[in-house]
């Protein structure tokens, strides 16, 4: 279902009036997330071995944060403990952590993802190998913290084309940055043919851009030729300081819309409540203050790249080749959705040492 609160602005927009700034509760609420995730958490991390238990929990400080990737294993080697070490009972553990924090539209995602690795590595040859890159195997949950301590903690999962990164701060949550891949993108071949598992954020990123008139086209466009990747991928927090491209005021009633339509087709990834509250604080800090842009031609049959940036928000896809493939098809995704003021729970952080411990960050 749509989010009656992003509804309510695109009707509000609609009818020609100013974005909305202060819709739904505030940002510093209690999440009604909050008691499952941490539930889940709890009965996952009960159901390992001491030996695994050490693998997979680590000082809430520990650089293991934002230690996540993109790339398979093989290029990235990973910590924490990984899906293949686990037993079935404690794999339907861990994909009830997963789901505790994902709404079931991005839970699909997140599994969808991670069963693509593995008609992945059927379609590269790979499960002839003796040291695979890719498959269900190859994801790892890390904790960072302890969710029963009482004291900020979170939990990660991390592997190719897959990372999620919950962060909690007594009853508050936040969910970025959320990686989210796919190779392919449209499955072409076998019985796994016609499978888009990110479609939705490819067709309305194109939908968007070109609804555009001419002279709009040339305000977002920031280069003829895409990037090779996203800018803010994994390592590079802080990659995209300032907002480029066509600033929302520059859209009409439909396009802001569709440009809303397009950030809710990832806000709705998350748990109905965490969703709300990641779009209170784009209202907050104003969607005026939101710029879209592209690179490279107006797809599909070149790579292409859109971006959607403001103060509370950085959106960034990517379509373009597969690795080593520069001639085959443009059909390999990457998409990074982050909160600038609140990857990694920051922002949730600050104001718990501020409060609690009279400290200014």
């Amino acid at each position: 279902m749509r989010s009656f609160r992003l509804l309510l602005a695109a009707a509000l927009l609609g009818a020609g009036l100013t974005a909305p700034r202060g819709l739904g509760a505030e940002t510093a609420a209690a999440s009604a997330s909050a008691p499952r995730i941490r539930a889940t958490a709890t009965g996952f991390l009960a159901s390992l071995t001491a030996e695994q238990r050490k693998l997979a929990v680590f000082a809430a400080d520990d650089p293991e944060r934002k230690d996540w990737s993109n790339l398979p294993h093989t290029i990235h080697p990973r910590k924490g403990i990984s899906m293949g070490e686990l037993s079935p009972e404690q794999r339907i553990k861990a994909h009830h952590l997963i789901q505790s924090g994902l709404s079931s539209q991005g839970y699909l995602k997140a599994s969808g993802i991670m069963q693509l690795d593995e008609v992945l590595l059927h379609l590269s040859g790979q499960d002839k190998s003796d040291k695979p890159m890719f498959g269900l195997r190859y994801y790892w949950l890390s904790f960072l913290g302890e969710p029963a301590s009482g004291k900020p903690w979170g939990w990660q999962l991390d592997g190719h084309h897959l990372a999620l990164n919950f962060s909690l701060v007594g009853d508050e949550v936040a969910a970025t940055p959320t990686f989210m891949g796919s190779d392919p993108h449209e499955v072409r071949d076998g019985v796994h043919a016609g499978w888009r598992v990110l479609g939705a954020e490819d067709d309305q990123g194109i939908a968007l851009m070109r609804s555009l008139r001419p002279e709009q086209q040339k305000q977002a466009l920031l280069s003829a030729v895409a990037p090779a990747d996203v800018v803010a991928g994994p390592g590079r927090d802080k990659a995209l300081p300032k907002p480029e491209g066509l600033a929302f005021s520059g859209l009409d009633a439909g396009q802001k819309t569709a440009l809303m339509w397009l950030v809710d087709e990832y806000l709705r990834n998350y748990r109905p409540d965490l969703a709300h509250q990641q779009l209170d604080r784009i209202n907050r800090s104003g969607w005026d203050q939101v710029r879209f842009a592209w690179a490279g031609p107006v797809g599909p049959t070149e790579a292409y790249y859109y971006r959607i940036h403001g103060p509370t928000v950085l959106i960034e896809f990517d379509n373009n080749h597969p690795p080593g493939r520069k001639d085959g098809p443009i059909n390999h995704i990457h998409s990074v959705y982050r909160d600038p003021q609140n990857d990694y729970g920051e922002d949730l952080l600050k104001r718990h040492l501020e409060q609690s411990h009279g400290q200014k960050k």
